[in-house]
């Protein structure tokens, strides 16, 4: 793997969202895949404290504008965990696919993912708007 590739995977992951992650992952009746996508996900992460991650990236209860180089669409997104998800809404399931490349990503960023349709979409992130850390809530 060259650099350039790990550097553009890293993504930076608060303890307690990690700690979250887990729980939903592992409720039971969650679906299976669950685990394994977690799993994935930790393998490229950063994991820091609540109190240390930067305000430029995408943690859990985040909404951040994304936007559609190629279409010029652009989008606000929140990302929740599965009960609070409402793609309706905005409220992206972090356990989607474009739900986990949006978490721990920076602002300024291209995330790729393949959601259901089949067809691989790359979005940019262009502001972010309310993280929790940034906003001293540690709650969320």
């Amino acid at each position: 793997m060259n650099t350039k590739t790990k550097t553009k995977n890293t993504c930076y992951l608060t303890e307690l969202d990690v700690a979250r992650l887990e729980k939903h992952a592992a409720m039971p009746g969650a679906d299976a895949r669950l685990q394994d996508m977690l799993d994935e996900l930790l393998m490229r992460a950063v994991i820091v404290d609540a109190h240390e991650i930067p305000a430029n990236v995408v943690t859990m209860n985040s909404r951040a504008t994304l936007a559609d180089e190629a279409s010029g669409e652009h989008m606000t997104w929140t990302v929740v965990y599965p009960p609070n998800a409402d793609f309706g809404s905005g409220r992206l399931n972090v356990f989607s696919p474009a739900g986990l490349a949006l978490l721990g990503a920076r602002r300024g960023e291209r995330i790729h993912f393949t959601p259901p349709s089949g067809a691989q979409q790359t979005l940019k992130i262009e502001q972010i708007l309310f993280q929790p850390e940034a906003a001293d809530d540690f709650t969320l």
